[in-house]
Order: structure tokens, then sequence, then C-alpha cells
């Protein structure tokens, strides 16, 4: 950047400096109320919304000094100097900072000294006085009077080894070392010069805003300004030859291995006092370009988005062989300097700057008003410019505390945007300042998987419940977002209602945004009035530990249909009319309630679900979908924002790649099939075989293992395995496979089960055979056949007999009894099937047989709703046997049997029907008739 790019004894000198106006070279007549600015901004403001005056070079002060008077003389002071001079080894900054300077522009060479490698502070060759730990040292002291204050940083690796530029030291001219020396300060640790060999340091880390500063990856959010006051922000570290180093800055302004053009207008070159226009002109379109504002008369500057959520830098600065950097700043008697001009535009004199103005000419497009200027870097700022730009900031407003209250569909899952995302972006945009509060602040993170465990024994206590798993992350390409929120998988308001009072009085939200009330419904908790109740009680909870509490309660969406479950469509809609009646009288004036209408907006129903990945959580049109409820009730009767949010009619599409490192290993238990987690993966699809058989059995798995525990000793198993991306789901991993050598113990022989009026009596006998000796319980297995979704419930026990109550009346259970040792859970045995509540059944009736083929026939009969199941006996009517029947029971009234040979009509068959011991009387007997000519 330097003019010593040219020659000294060639260069031709540009006229001489301004006088000192409100624009130019006068630092110290800024407001004196400038030295604490920041602290009257919200909390919630992003640095992206203010308009920041930094320095340009800020520690440009002189090209050489003389030793005898300690002051900058030579020809090379006017090619080097960028800013007034008050005091070198960094005493400018403090001057900067009071007068309202609030982002640095520092230039760094490595310099290997008596005290190892640090870095001096360098404009081109020329040394600035100065060194790193002087800027440190000021920056602290300053924040550490000011703690409402943040320091914004650019960082540079000076020396790129020109003609006329520096070089770092010997050995250590590599961009390696440069991020090393920084980190160095970071860290405490001061590199000798010898290799690695360090020694013990003062350790800057904690002046900076940590996620700008973790040397493994940029910061992907521009943070809020509560987020770093008193903290240095590294908004980006540049190499010697514009390359921006990754693991330092904020990767939006100074995305590392891109470019930063699109955000920084750094355009340097002016090469005569003619081209000053030139330069504002570049500043000036750069306004623009902060504020979506464009000039349709320029080519290639229409429509320029905007992007209230983006870090925008503006240097005003300039140089060239024929106008130095005071001349640009400042002008000359016959040339308006940058700084003047820029003054100008903010004050509307001169009718600069017409774009920002209401009566703007229509080759302007886009937003009207200057509402932000950005990051502004200027060489010898005026005290009156810097006013003019701190002015621009709004102050005296507060930043809203808003807490989500929910369950998954606001938590969300691993690699979700969440509609949480989507309302913050809406709140960006709007430039509303926010701050999401809250215990939590990750979605669900995919289950960790393990073992099998052993069913819990009758009449223990469950384990207490752990802490909810809110660690995951977000989608990959989100950026870095205020997720604090109270919202928790599988959380109802039944939960809630008593843990409300906690969290608002600890996070003393303004504002209560709730989702809850689907899993009071749909896990047969309470119906609608139940529901209604539990939100009443917590909206009366919450305003116990804050009176003014704001609410936007929502509604409950319907779901696509889950089989057996018309009752929870019937609760939904209830409930959703029951709280939009209620609301009206739980608001107050000071405590206002508004209904968010969740299932008008969310594109759900129990005929289909299009905004949902599984027929319920939101997908990622979805979240959309829900952040815009939520806004347009905000924006409609809370005021908030100059528009409700915007719904796409698509989104980000979600891809899950296929398993990889897929393993099938023999276990005790059985076979243990593994597989390395896919990010974002909703869930896992294991299909498995017999090696041989051409059709595969798919189950799913809800962590990155499965495991096959009934199975018997030899037999080989094939597996593949795809992961499940919501929309769309991977392609099958390669085929692995394993042989099942067992350890597991058989099932109990002679299991007998009675029904009672609400359970089942079980009992058995001994297991015998391997690995019976380490037996420590059973599992005792009922599944409910007349419930869809019915899960599987086993009780432990390590007696032989249980009684197993609390089941449905009327209802057929499937039953059985497992055996668990040390290895693990082995094959159940069957015992009879039980109607709970009922008596021993009548006998069937109306038994027919019709023979498919000569030794195939197909029984049908009349049961009735006391019989679990039915046997069928078979008598060869020709050898004068008796009728018999083994302890296969039949769940429906019909049947086939084959193999009868030598032909049909050699048998009789009867029907009994049994409710498990309890067994009926035969029904009538048939036989198949002879075929003729037989």
């Amino acid at each position: 950047m330097l003019a010593l790019a040219l020659s000294l004894s060639t260069v031709t000198l540009s006229a001489t400096p301004a006088q000192a106006s409100d624009a130019y070279n006068s630092i110290t007549s800024a407001s004196a109320s400038n030295v604490d600015w920041m602290s009257r901004v919200a909390d919630g403001t992003s640095l992206s919304w203010l308009s920041v005056p930094g320095t340009h070079d800020s520690l440009a002060l002189c090209g050489e000094r003389d030793p005898k008077t300690g002051k900058c003389g030579g020809i090379a002071t006017s090619i080097t100097q960028t800013q007034e001079n008050h005091g070198f080894s960094a005493q400018t900054l403090t001057t900067q900072f009071r007068a309202g300077i609030r982002a640095l522009d520092i230039r760094v060479r490595v310099d290997k000294g008596d005290e190892g490698l640090k870095f001096t502070i360098h404009h081109g060759a020329a040394y600035q006085y100065a060194n790193f730990t002087d800027v440190l040292n000021a920056t602290r002291d300053f924040l550490r009077d000011e703690p409402g204050e943040t320091v914004l940083l650019h960082l540079k690796a000076e020396c790129d080894g020109g003609t006329f530029g520096c070089e770092d030291a010997d050995g250590y001219r590599t961009d390696e070392w440069r991020k090393k020396v920084f980190d160095s300060y970071l860290d405490g640790r001061s590199y000798t010069g010898d290799g690695d060999e360090s020694t013990k340091a003062t350790a800057w880390r904690d002046l900076f805003w940590g996620p700008s500063v973790t040397g493994r990856g940029q910061a992907g959010q521009v943070p809020s300004l509560g987020e770093v006051r008193g903290k240095v922000v590294l908004m980006g570290y540049r190499a010697t030859k514009g390359g921006i180093y990754d693991g330092y800055g904020i990767k939006q302004p100074y995305p590392a291995g891109g470019s930063n053009e699109e955000y920084v207008q750094d355009a340097y070159e002016v090469d005569t006092i003619s081209d000053i226009v030139g330069k504002w002109e570049k500043v000036r379109a750069h306004l623009r370009k902060t504020n979506g504002t464009w000039d349709s008369s320029r080519p290639g500057e229409k429509e320029y988005p905007y992007k209230p959520g983006a870090l925008y830098i503006n240097y005003t600065s300039g140089t060239g062989g024929g106008a130095h950097p005071y001349t640009v700043a400042g002008g000359t008697p016959t040339a308006t300097g940058v700084n003047s001009f820029l003054r100008q535009c903010l004050q509307g004199e001169n009718d600069r700057c017409p774009e920002f103005h209401a009566d703007r000419g229509d080759k302007f497009g886009g937003r009207s008003g200057l509402d932000r200027m950005g990051v502004v870097m200027m060489d010898f700022p005026g005290g009156k410019l810097i006013d003019d730009i701190i002015g621009r900031n709004e102050t005296g407003g507060s930043t809203r505390k808003v807490m989500v209250v929910g369950d998954s569909m606001s938590q969300g899952h691993e690699g979700d945007y969440t509609w949480r995302y989507r309302l913050w972006q809406w709140f960006r945009d709007q430039r509303i300042a926010v701050d999401f509060v809250g215990p939590y602040s990750g979605t669900k993170p995919q289950e960790t998987p393990s073992a099998p465990q052993p069913p819990r024994l009758q009449g223990e206590p469950e384990p207490a419940a752990g802490p909810p798993r809110t660690s995951g992350a977000y989608a990959k390409d989100a950026q870095d977002f205020d997720s604090d929120h109270f919202a928790v998988w599988g959380r109802q308001a039944a939960q809630d209602k008593s843990l409300i009072k906690e969290q608002v009085a600890k996070y003393q939200p303004d504002l209560l945004l709730v989702g809850l009330g689907f899993n009071d419904m749909g896990w047969f908790v309470s119906d609608a009035g139940g529901t209604l109740d539990s939100m009443k009680k917590l909206v009366d909870e919450a305003r116990a530990a804050k009176p003014n509490l704001k609410f936007a309660v929502a509604n409950v969406p319907q779901r696509a249909k889950i089989g057996g479950r018309d009752d929870l469509i019937t609760k939904t809609t209830a409930y959703n009319k029951a709280l939009a009646e209620a609301i009206p009288g739980w608001h107050s004036s000071s405590s206002p309630v508004k209904l968010v209408d969740w299932a008008g907006a969310y594109d759900c129903a129990p005929a289909s679900c299009p905004a949902a990945y599984d027929g319920l959580h939101p997908n990622a049109v979805g979240e959309y979908q829900i952040a815009g409820a939520f806004g347009s009730t905000l924006h409609k009767e809370f005021g908030l924002g100059t528009s409700a949010p915007s719904v796409p009619t698509t989104g980000p599409a979600r891809t899950a790649g296929t398993p990889g490192n897929v393993k099938a290993t023999s276990a005790d238990s059985g076979i243990v099939v593994t597989w390395d987690q896919v990010f974002g993966a909703y869930g896992y699809e294991v299909r498995s075989r017999l090696a041989g058989l051409p059709d595969w059995s798919t189950a799913r798995s809800i962590g990155n293992r499965f495991d096959t525990t009934w199975v018997a000793d030899g037999q080989k198993w094939e597996y593949q395995v795809r992961a499940d991306g919501g929309a769309t789901d991977s392609a099958w991993s390669s085929t692995v496979s394993a042989t099942a050598r067992p350890k597991t113990a058989a099932g109990p022989v002679g299991i007998v089960t009675r029904p009672t009026a609400t359970g089942i009596d079980f009992a058995w006998g001994t297991p015998t055979g391997p690995y019976t000796d380490s037996i420590d319980r059973y599992g005792v297995i009922a599944y409910d056949r007349d419930t869809p979704g019915a899960f599987v419930e086993t009780v432990g026990t390590r007696n032989k007999a249980l009684h197993f109550d609390g089941l449905k009346p009327g209802h057929r259970y499937t039953l059985a009894v497992q055996t668990w040792n040390r290895a693990g859970g082995g094959l159940p045995a069957l015992g009879r099937p039980v109607v709970v509540g009922a008596g021993t059944p009548p006998a069937p009736t109306g038994l027919k047989v019709v023979s498919t083929d000569a030794t195939t026939v197909q029984l049908s009969w009349k049961g009735s709703a006391q019989a679990a199941g039915y046997r069928v006996w078979i008598r060869n009517i020709n050898n004068g046997s008796q009728s018999a029947a083994d302890e296969s029971v039949i769940s429906e009234t019909n049947h086939g049997i084959a193999f009868l040979v030598p032909g049909t009509w050699n048998y009789e068959f009867c029907m009994t029907a049994v409710n498990g011991a309890l067994e009926s009387g035969k029904s009538n007997c048939v036989v198949a008739p002879r075929p003729a000519g037989s």
C-alpha cells in the first residue's frame, strides 16, 4: 500500500497537508461522551448493525524518528503516516479509544530479538516504534476502564519481502510461523528462536472473544455486542499476499481460502489528487451495498441484497505516487478529501448521497436511509466525523430476552436447522435486539447404543432420569446463532408446568414462546381438557416468577395418521378450539397472551404431512412454516419487525451419506453389527437375512449398532445398513456377515399362563441345557395384539412365577418367557396367549374343511371374543389312534395343514379354544371328503 513502492528520489510530492477540520486530523475534538458509546447500545445488537469508527494502519505514525528529538521527520513520514501521533509504544491507541475509535488495523512483523520471537508494528519498511504487546496492553487497559465497550481488530502480516517492504526475521518468513507467533501471545509462551523451544509469558487469550481465535476454525457468526463486551474481536488475520488465515477471525467478512471483496472495500490505489473523487465513490458504493441500496445507472450495481447479518468493512484510506495518505483523507484547497466527502454525505450537505434520502431520484433502488455504516477504517479522522459515525447507532433501547419452551418439534434433531434458527434469522433481519435464553443450547444428538439390557425386576424402581440430551449440533451450513432454549424431546405441558417457574426466575425472559401439548395427548397423559389445564398452570407459574411476562402460546399441529389413533385427531381438534377460546381470558395488559396458529401454518394433516420428515417433525420447509407462525404473531400482536417472516416453498436439501466401516461380529449374545455414525441421520435401517435366502428382513435402529440376539448356533447372517436422511435414504452399504455362536440359555419349559381380571399369572419350570448355570433372571414378555403400534412390555423376575398386572381387559396378549444369563437374553419360549379378564372360552363352532389338493386342507371355524387362540386336533381315522394336538396356538379362525399322507380323507380334524391354561371342549369334528375314484 505504501507510496514507498516508488523510489524516494523520484516520487512526486502531493500538496502540503490540509488544515485540520471537523472531518480531518482533529481526533481530540471528538465528543467526550464517545469514550463509552457502546455501553449505551443494547446487548442484543449484532455488531453487523453498528456504525463503527476505526483507523486504517492504526499505529502508522512515522517514517523515521530523529533520535535526538524523538520526533518524526523526513519525506518518509509524509508517505508512511496515516494517523495523528499521540505517543509511541501504542499510546496513540488510548487517544483513539477515548475519541470513540473501536476498530484497529494492526500490521505486524515477526522479529527475533533478545526476548525471542515477537511482533513489531510496521507500515511497510517503516517500524512504528511499538510492538504487539504495547497494543495488547493499551487495549486491555481501556477495556478494563470501559467494560461495556469492545474493540474490533484486523491483523495483517505486513512483511512480504518486497523491494520497499519489510522482511520477517530470517528463518521465520512462513505463514506457519506467523500464526505460531500470534498463538504464542494467546497462550502465554514466548518462542526463544531455537526451534519450538519457548518460555512462559503473559497469556492474552482471555482478552479476545474466544470463537475468533480458536486456531482451528473461524467464527461462523457475527456476535452480538452483549457477547463481546470487554473483549477484542479478531475480525480477520491476513497473510502477506492478501490471503486469509484459517482458524482466526469471522468467516463471513474474512473467509479463509476465499475472497473478502464482497464485504471489505479496500481499494487503496489513488495515483493523483484528481483520483480522490474516484476513491470516494468506492466508499459510497460500499455504503450502498452495506444498506441494500443500489444505483441502477452504474454497471454491475443493480439490486444489492440487504444482508443485515453481514459485517461490512469500508476503508476510506488511499495513497499513491501523487496523493499521499494525508492528501486523500484531507484533500487540498482545490480538491475535497474523502473524509470531508463522507461527512457531507452523513450531514446531507452539497447533495451528497441522495440515495439515502427520501426524495432520491428514480435511478436509485432498494432500501432508502443510511441505517448503518459498518466498520469505517479511516486515515486522520476528524473528531466530528467520528461523532457523526457513532451517532448513527441506536442507543437507549433494550434487548428482548426470549425463551422457547417446547418439545422435540422445538429442540430439533442433530443436523436440523430448527425453527428457532429461522426465527433468529428473522429477528436479525428485522434488526431486533434479541437474546435467546434457557438452560440448553443444542439439538438432540444421535443415540449412543449399547448391548440389550436385562429387564428391570418387578418392583424395582425405575432408574433416575438423566439430564436431557441436548448436545446435538445444527445443520452444517447453519451459522452459529444464539441457540439457548428450554425445549426437550418428549416434553409435556404436564411436566413443564412444574418446571417453568424456576426457569423464568433464573433467566428472566421478556417473552415466552410456548409449543407444547402434543405429547400430553399423544402419549395418553391427558385429554384435551387436561392439556388445557396444564397450559393454564404453566402460564400462571411463569407469571408467578415474572408478573409482566409476555406469552406467545401455540396450538398443536395435527400429524400424519397413526393406525388406531383416531382419538389423537379428535383430541387435537378439541384442544385447539378450547385454547383459542381460553387465551383471551388469560390475557392482561401487563402480561399479554397471544395465540400462535401453529396448526394452521404447518402443512401437516392426518391424510398427508409434506412439512415433516416422519409424519410429525419438521423438515426444512416445515421449520420455516413454524417460524412463520410465531413470527406472524410477534409482528401482528406484539408489533415486532416491519414485516412477518417470509415462508419459502422449498428448503435446503438434506442428504445422508452411506454408513461406512460396517462390521458384523459374532458375540456371546448372538451377532453385533456396528458402523460409523452419519452426521444428521435420523436413524438407520438394517436389513438382514440368513445366508442363502433371497429375501431380506428390515428393521430400524436409532443408533449405530444392531443386535441379533435370537439366533441358533451355526447360523450365518448377512447385513446391510443405510442412513435415514428424512426425505431421502442413503444407498445401502456393502454386505457384511457373521456366524452366530451364542452362549445364551434356552427358554424355560412348562410355561403356564392364566388370565385374571386385569392381568396374567405366569409360572414355568426350570430351564435345562447349556449355559443355564449363569441364569440371572427371567424376562416375562407381553404384547397387546389388539392395540396398533403397542410396545412389547417386559418385566424381570428371579422367581419362576410372576403376576403381570395393569393390562387391558378384553385384549388378547401374546406371551413368552426368556432367560437372561451373563451372555444376554436367550430365545423366548412361548406361553399360551391370554384374553385378560375372560374365562374359559366356548368351543369353536361351524368347523369346515376343504381339500386344496390331495395332501392339503384348509380349516375354518367360528371363534369367540373369549378365545386368545385355537388348537387343532388331528386323528388318523384308519389306525384307531386318538385325536392329538401340539402346543401350537393359532390366532386366526382359519388354518391350513399340509403333508397329510396318504391323503386328506384319512384324517379327522377338531378344534379347541384356549385362554392361557383354560381350554374349551372340542368343536364339531370333520373329515375331508374322499375324492371320487380314490
